[in-house]
């Protein structure tokens, strides 16, 4: 994104869904992604930093796919949704958790 308001209009488009789904039923789903992608997509390493179990963690990026239309195991999906999370991170949405 080239200006804050592609950045947001991006980081919306992409990760709005997880935001309102993560909104309506207290999950943490966009959290978990973030983990997730920041660790490489290393499953122990992520749901050990969540304090989760690592099925669980599987569960929640299922759903993350799910709900992105978005596939983990893709590298040009993966390569999106780092860049929402960046362009979200650069709004200082992912601050606020909104």
């Amino acid at each position: 994104p080239r200006t804050p308001g592609e950045a947001r209009l991006l980081a919306e488009r992409l990760l709005g869904t997880l935001r309102r789904y993560d909104d309506a039923r207290g999950t943490a789903l966009l959290e978990s992604l973030r983990v997730f992608l920041q660790l490489n997509r290393s499953w122990q390493r992520a749901a050990s930093m969540l304090s989760v179990h690592k099925q669980t963690l599987v569960y929640r990026m299922r759903r993350v796919e799910e709900l992105t239309g978005r596939r983990l195991d893709s590298t040009e999906d993966v390569a999106e949704l780092w860049i929402a999370l960046r362009a979200d991170e650069a709004t200082g949405r992912a601050l606020l958790g909104r």
